[in-house]
């Protein structure tokens, strides 16, 4: 398996929200933390082809 930017960058980001809910870190944390993932991941989707034709 090749590791891309993106691997380190979406992996980063799962660790980091999984420690905010574990640690208790803040809602708004959370919520932010949350949202670039999904925003990250969505955005690295549609360029590799994979977003809705």
């Amino acid at each position: 398996m090749h590791v891309t930017t993106d691997m380190i960058v979406g992996t980063g980001l799962v660790i980091a929200l999984l420690a905010a809910i574990f640690c208790g870190g803040s809602t708004e944390l959370q919520t932010t933390l949350g949202s670039g993932l999904i925003g990250y991941l969505g955005r690295t989707a549609v360029e590799h082809g994979g977003g809705v034709k």
